[in-house]
């Protein structure tokens, strides 16, 4: 769950029965004190740490998620929630293009198209060069999250939240390779909801272990899908990168343009074959592991269930 996650406050003993709004508010202000220190960590080491942008994006999804489940049951400062989500999107753009670089760097090993990996991989480096990305974010004022009047137990509230999203990521999985994004969200959510309860009830691991893994995957899949709609971008870096020596002497060169779009075009059918085959393994693998995980992912969000009501019952 991370280094950050030991900084959040501990649950009292008897939380599943306190009000929803009281439990809900005392977590998303543990959260925000977690951000504040993963965003004074990437202010102050983002030079040296390539992991500090990762590590903020992280625990700024955590405080989002646990600010939009929890709004029915507290309040949050909305100017806060705005400017969190502008970080959001600011800080999208460099880890996309440290996810597109990765997966050009697997074309490394293939003798077909693995120079063409290296080519974009040099080009992005000239198109779309990285930088010490300079996001602007103050962190005060804060959310000062707050319960709303009268607010159900807490137990009652979760339980309500866990069979929602659950039904949410089964509806979104039947849609196939069509609803694995929404899916992978789905579960990124219920993740996040979820890891709160890791140490009052021990045996929420092996489903932390279950969501993370069926993230990893759908979250593959969905790179592989952006990866190919990044295509058409490289396919002008490529003929770019290939004209200027074909137009070196006067003339229309026909031969020479013609070939350098033809080696362009070659570059760009072996990429989208590359991608097409790769999907395709990873979206089958999926398939086969499916079931098991689905049904590890019920049985794991039911017996959570049971241990809140457990816990609820037994502290009244």
């Amino acid at each position: 769950m991370g280094k950050a996650r030991k900084h959040a406050r501990k649950l009292d003993a008897d939380f599943p029965s306190r009000p929803a709004g009281e439990v809900a508010a005392t977590l998303v202000g543990a959260q925000q004190a977690v951000f504040r220190s993963a965003w004074t960590h990437y202010c102050q080491s983002a030079d040296d740490d390539p992991e500090a942008l990762h590590d903020l994006r992280v625990e700024l999804r955590r405080l989002r998620v646990w600010i939009k489940l929890s709004r029915d049951v507290i309040r949050t400062r909305k100017s806060t929630r705005k400017r969190l989500k502008a970080l959001a999107r600011a800080s999208s753009p460099a880890r996309d293009r440290e996810v597109m670089i990765a997966l050009l760097g697997q074309l490394a090993g293939d003798p077909e198209i693995g120079e063409t990996g290296e080519r974009l991989v040099r080009l992005a480096d000239e198109h779309d060069p990285p930088s010490r990305q300079h996001l602007a974010f103050d962190p005060r004022p804060g959310l000062k999250p707050r319960a709303r009047g009268d607010t159900p137990p807490f137990v009652d509230w979760l339980a309500e939240q866990l069979e929602w999203m659950l039904g949410l990521i089964r509806r979104d999985m039947d849609e196939g390779r069509a609803g694995a994004h929404a899916a992978r969200i789905q579960v990124k959510y219920l993740r996040y909801l979820v890891e709160p309860m890791s140490e009052p009830f021990a045996g929420v691991a092996p489903l932390l272990k279950d969501l993370k893994t069926i993230q990893d995957r759908l979250g593959d899949v969905h790179d592989l899908v952006v990866f190919r709609g990044h295509i058409p971008r490289w396919a002008g870096w490529l003929v770019e990168d290939a004209l200027p020596g074909a137009l070196e002497r006067p003339g229309k060169q026909t031969r020479a343009v013609t070939q350098s779009f033809a080696e362009a075009r070659s570059r760009v059918i072996d990429l989208a074959g590359w991608q097409d085959d790769r999907l395709d393994s990873l979206w089958k693998d999926w398939e086969i592991a499916r079931p098991a995980l689905e049904k590890r992912l019920v049985r794991g969000v039911n017996q959570l269930v049971a241990d809140l009501r457990k816990a609820a019952s037994g502290a009244d």
